[in-house]
Order: C-alpha cells, then structure tokens, then sequence
C-alpha cells in the first residue's frame, strides 16, 4: 500500500509531463543574482568589463559556511554589478552579462575521479564548489544540509512526490534521466555516510517508477518508495512521516529524528557536478497558467526574465498574476524583469479569473480547514487570534509550526485569506522577538553605564 499521512487535500493537479521538454534560446542579457539561496549573501568575483565563461563562478562567500556561489549561465562580459529586482522580491546585488551567444565553457570544475566518486568528503566539496542547494524551492545549501547531519543522520530521503499542481520538471527528470539521477542519489548517500537511501514517489508518476526500477536502484544502495496522491506529500515533514512514521517536532528539524531530505532535481544536480563538472546554470521550469497562450516544460538558464521566459514559450495575454512555484505555496513575482533562479521550478501567468478574494470574508466556523491541516493544528482558531493581534492566543494554537501549505485556503468556503494570514502573524513574532532582543541589549547597556 502506498505511504501516506493524515490531513491534505486533492487539487486539481493539471500535470503535463507528456509535453516535451522546449530549450529557450539564452536572452541578450542575463541577470545573475548574488543569492539565490538560504544563508550568507555572496560577493561579486568579477567587475565591469570582464569577459566571463558559462559555467564561470562570478559570486562567493568562502567565509561563510552556509552559503552557495553562483556561476555564469552563459559566456560574455559583464555590464553591470548592481541592484536588480529579484524575484523574490526588492532588489538584490545580481551580476549582469551580455550573452556573447557562444556558451564557451569554463572548465574549472573537472568531473570527479572514480576515487573520488567513493569519497564523501570529495563529493561534499564539489556540492558546494558547483553551487548546489535545494532546487525543490528552499534553495538551503545541500552541502552544508548533509555535512551538518553527519553522525546524527540514520536515513536519508529523496523527496520525489512533486505534489505542486502544474510543476513536472522532477517527473520529467526520472523518466529522462533515471541512470544519471540514481547515480546522483548514490553520491548524495555516500556524502551523508549512509548505505541506504529512500526515493519517496508518488504513484501517478507510475512510469517514472518503473523506469527507475528498471536500472535496479538496489545497485545503488536505493529503495523505491511508492506514495499516495495527496498534497502536500512533498513537505519535508509528510515525506518523513510517509516513509519513517517519525514526526519532526514542533520547531525541529529533519536531523532531529535522524532524516535528510533532498530533492529530486537537486540530486541531478549532483550528478551533473560530480559525473560532468557542471555547476547549477540552469534547469526545467514548468511555464503554464491560464493567461500563457500555450503550456511548456521548458530547460532554462538561469537568469532568464520572467518576461522574456513566457514570450519564448509563447505569449501571455490579460495577465494578473505571476506566481513563481506552484499554486499552493507559490509566491507572486514583483516584476516580470525579475530573473529565474536555482530554486524556481515552475513560472504560472494567471489572469484574473483565478483570482479567489472575496470583500469582507467571514468564517462560518464549518471546521473544513481543521480537517486537512497535515500538521493538526486549527487556522481557524489561529486567524481568530491573529486577527486580534493576540500573541498569546497564537502561540497557544502553534501558528509558527504552520507550513504554509495552502490546504486550509484552499478547502475554505468562505475563502478566508489563512495562509496570507499565518504568513504575516510569523513575521509578526520575528518583528516583536527583535524589539524584545532590541530593548533587552539596550537596558543592559544602560545598566552597565
């Protein structure tokens, strides 16, 4: 019987992974971010003038044990190293090439030696030096995830579930590339010191099971976990759950319960730098929505504008919305000149009919978002609470244990804003914990006076 957990919910999944893969033409320009991860911001390597080669490292913290450098997605020289929006949001330093159209390689990352393929401490350095972080949207650095875990970590899981509506650049990857990909895992779970990985997958991605069951992942020391349909199956947390029965506790991390998880197309990426000496320059992003003219799974480079990103794979009209990831816990893009990143895996257009608001909502206390939580809490109760600014009710119902999943916004009738609100009520208790710290250091300095 496939895994599972308890809570979730069934959207309307509209997966395509049958429309082959569409190369985008590099732009004229590309825009490089100096963070395109979780942790420490990188500096610039290079300056105005300077001629660079794709797959050149242009951004690195060295000093900075949780960080990720960048690395030139096409040959040509640099215009300009400045502020650019990103799509994230704000403006982010980000290195500027004007794309020579010749993707001359830089060849400072050389595949790794068959020794070295057997070597954790090798394979961790080039997860690092090829800038590899997690490419299922957290973007935190896979060589620091797995380093920090060693001697604590007993399993480790590759997420494969891919639950995002619209998104299938993972299911795409296993059907295309299952060899290089378990060749990938089998790197990840030698750099983690582990002699046996589990590939949690949800079961409508039955021919991408059967490929990889195919080149016997037991070879590599790999287990095939089928999962049930269910969204959010790809959290961290629900993928620990499915395959271990353990439960993170409320504020842990995986490594708390002696769990690893990386993404799919981030152990392709290791198979890349490792087998290839090829840093992240580039990946699948799914481009869909029901303002794009057509759909497409297209291989892009990194530092595509999302503009030019959505005329190549054919125009937009009565746009409203742009939303980087999947529906549910996607963001929406500040500016269409804002840059694809290491972690953006899907870009959707969306027009205004599926837009949800409503003037004036009202919870009609039908208890239907308590009923899917896959964490068990009650947003019911914790909107109540952030509506009245009431820290102490909200931390008495856990509102910052919430994942943002989107399953009580999506199963509300009266379309309450939960997740919107749940979002900004962390924010809420990040802001008023830093007055506290503000305000405590500022009475200890004057006690000291």
């Amino acid at each position: 019987m496939p895994k599972t957990f308890k809570g979730g919910v069934h959207p309307n999944y509209n997966k395509f992974p049958d429309v082959p893969v569409t190369v985008i033409a590099p732009p004229d320009q590309v825009v490089i971010p100096l963070v395109q991860h979780i942790g420490a911001p990188n500096k610039p390597l290079v300056q105005v003038g300077d001629y660079v080669k794709m797959g050149q490292k242009i951004g690195e913290n060295g000093d900075a044990p949780v960080s990720a450098p960048v690395h030139a997605s096409v040959s040509g020289k640099v215009i300009a190293v400045e502020p650019r929006p990103h799509p994230l949001g704000d403006l982010i330093p980000a290195v500027v090439i004007e794309n020579d159209h010749r993707d001359t390689p830089c060849t400072d990352l050389a595949p790794l030696t068959e020794e070295e393929l057997k070597n954790g401490e090798a394979i961790l350095q080039r997860m690092r030096d090829a800038g590899i972080v997690g490419m299922g949207g957290a973007m935190f650095p896979t060589a620091f995830k797995i380093k920090s875990g060693l001697g604590k970590v007993d399993t480790l899981i590759i997420n494969g579930a891919e639950c995002e509506p619209y998104l299938n650049g993972d299911h795409i990857t296993m059907r295309t590339y299952p060899e290089q990909l378990l060749k990938g895992i089998e790197c990840a779970r030698i750099a983690a010191g582990l002699d046996k990985a589990y590939y949690g997958i949800e079961v409508n991605k039955q021919d991408a099971i059967d490929i990889l069951n195919s080149f016997h992942p037991e070879k590599y020391g790999i287990e095939i976990v089928p999962e049930e349909v269910k969204y959010p199956q790809g959290s961290e947390k629900h993928q620990i759950k499915a395959i271990t029965g353990r439960e993170v506790k409320p504020g842990g991390l995986p490594a708390g319960v002696g769990c690893t998880v990386i993404s799919t197309r981030t152990c392709y990426a290791i198979y890349q730098a490792c087998y290839e000496g090829k840093p992240v320059i580039e990946r699948i992003v799914t481009v869909a929505g029901s303002a794009m003219n057509q759909k497409a799974n297209a291989l892009t480079r990194v530092g595509t504008p999302l503009g030019y990103l959505a005329e190549q794979c054919g125009g937009y009209h009565d746009l409203r919305k742009v939303v980087l990831g999947g529906p549910m816990m996607g963001i929406c893009a500040t500016s269409l000149e804002a840059p694809t990143i290491k972690g953006t895996a899907g870009v959707l257009y969306f027009t205004k009919k599926e837009d949800r608001t409503v003037k004036n909502p009202t919870c009609i206390r039908c208890g239907k978002c308590t009923t899917v939580c896959p964490m068990h809490l009650q947003p019911c109760m914790m909107y109540m609470y952030y509506s009245k600014g009431d820290f102490e009710g909200m931390s008495r119902y856990h509102v910052t244990d919430c994942i943002e999943c989107g399953s009580c916004s999506y199963n509300c009738p009266a379309r309450m804003p939960l997740t919107h609100a749940f979002k900004t009520a962390k924010l809420m208790f990040q802001a008023k914990a830093a007055k506290e710290k503000a305000a405590a250091e500022a009475a200890a300095k004057e006690a000291g006076k």
